[in-house]
């Protein structure tokens, strides 16, 4: 075997396992949609109740992915990852086992704890291949978040209809085993670590931080925007939050390092991140409603429950598409370029899907053409991130541009739904084309505005350097 050939065998080694890792992880979020009225059904619960189900998820995930990051940093991010994977595959036992709500909500906030999956994998391509490999590596795995997040919903309604809530659980542990094992075999550990301590004081500021608003903003729907539980939430969380810059600033070895966020390229990656996935949620949330919505309504298709999901496709394609395409385009021609190109195309998804009308052509060209944009910008930030961050602090920094999009996501689909809400005329059961036209325009006008970030970003930062650079593009 030619040393290309044993190059190229060792990349994939490495890279397979953690990007189905990362499907394993990402499909999890979406799939139990559709299994929400059966285990209301199961469990006896009301509404409210049941959507914890949901929110444990994203609440855990968010509160501690970056403790997931710095923790791999300080002990390792192989044997993180290993750590994370396992509560990812204990909570999703937990959830199928039990027959409770409580027992499935348990299982979900555990297996939310698993958020670290994404920045350790980031960190593990970035300190273990060669940058052109990790691109490569990075724009795959890139493409498993939103690949992961379109597939669940239909395969979360064929598995469910067939295996019931509890099988969707089980067939969460089987990948996470399949993962683990993959991972423990073929990863390779660096030995590189960070010193220093975990900052617990500042993993629990930015629990109640994060954890506060994310609950609020979930479950506004229910309680009202002005509720004392909303306002408290709220309050709670921006307190949480200055003191966690206070903290932060003051601590030796802090979990956040301010000082790196503040960095160009790092502020751009967490900016930009937020700006796509507001309009990449809201496609995620609409799609499925325009589909859905009678036709004599104006702006629906009248297409039913079951195939719904279907239209979700193109989207997970062209997500799964664009992901390795831009390794090679960022390895050969720096970041700038695939960046515009993809915030072009989330753009121009947008728009299609505003102005398309209730036309199935004009929902599936619009998905796949946000799919491929959203996939295309998600696989740049990690490269972008790996570039400008010093080594021990990969985990922590990729962290945090995985928080951001969580907290995204939960904020445009609760302002989707406002619009929505707001846009239904007095007496009539449905939104008008105005409202989904402004939900997609505004989602349009954020990547525009993520778009104009990309000339601002910078060539790799001499901390982020090997010892004996070669000269890269920008």
């Amino acid at each position: 075997m030619s040393s290309s050939d044993r190059a190229g065998a060792s990349t994939f080694r490495t890279t397979a396992p953690l990007v189905f890792a990362g499907l394993t992880y990402a499909v999890a979020q979406t799939t139990i949609v559709p299994a929400i009225p059966q285990v209301q059904e199961a469990t006896g619960a009301d509404a409210n109740s049941v959507a914890w189900v949901i929110t444990g998820f994203f609440v855990s995930s968010a509160a501690l992915t970056v403790v997931a990051g710095r923790m791999g940093d300080l002990f390792g991010k192989k044997t993180m990852l290993i750590v994370a994977l396992s509560l990812f595959g204990i909570g999703a036992a937990v959830a199928a086992s039990g027959s409770s709500l409580e027992t499935v909500i348990a299982g979900r906030v555990i297996m939310g704890a698993a958020g670290g999956v994404f920045p350790l994998s980031f960190a593990l391509l970035g300190e273990t291949l060669p940058r052109d490999k990790a691109a490569f590596g990075m724009g795959l795995l890139s493409s498993m978040f939103g690949l992961g997040g379109a597939l669940g919903l239909p395969a979360g309604g064929v598995i469910t209809g067939h295996l019931g809530y509890q099988g969707l659980f089980w067939v969460s542990v089987v990948m996470t085993l399949l993962s683990l094992a993959a991972i423990i075999m073929f990863v390779p550990n660096t030995g590189r670590r960070a010193t220093g301590r975990v900052d617990w004081a500042g993993a629990l500021l930015l629990g109640v931080a994060l954890g506060g608003p994310l609950t609020a903003i979930s479950r506004s729907e229910a309680w009202g925007w002005l509720s004392a539980p909303t306002l408290g939430l709220l309050g709670a969380g921006g307190l949480a939050l200055a003191l966690l810059l206070v903290v932060e600033h003051r601590t030796r070895d802090p979990l956040i390092d301010f000082t790196l966020m503040r960095q160009r390229n790092m502020w751009i990656t967490n900016l930009t991140a937020f700006l796509v996935t507001v309009g990449m949620s809201t496609s995620f949330f609409l799609i499925p409603q325009v589909v859905q919505l009678p036709a004599e309504s104006g702006v629906g298709l009248g297409i039913s429950v079951a195939h719904a999901g279907l239209f979700m496709l193109p989207s997970a394609l062209g997500s799964m598409i664009a992901g390795p395409a831009t390794g090679r385009a960022a390895a050969r021609f720096g970041v700038r370029l695939p960046m515009a190109a993809g915030t072009v195309g989330t753009v121009a998804g947008l728009l299609v899907l505003g102005f398309g009308g209730p036309h199935e052509a004009a929902v599936l060209i619009g998905a796949a053409l946000t799919g491929l944009g959203g996939g295309t910008v998600y696989a740049v930030l990690p490269m972008i991130i790996a570039d400008s961050v010093p080594v021990q602090h990969l985990g922590a920094a990729n962290g945090v541009n995985t928080i951001v999009r969580h907290i995204s996501m939960a904020i445009s689909a609760q302002l989707a739904a406002a619009v929505l809400v707001m846009g239904t005329p007095p007496g009539s059961p449905y939104p008008t084309g105005g409202a989904f036209l402004a939900d997609f325009g505004g989602g349009a006008l954020l990547g525009v505005c993520a778009l104009a970030l990309i000339p601002l970003i910078q060539g790799r930062t001499r901390a982020a350097q090997p010892a004996d650079p070669a000269s890269e593009r920008v």
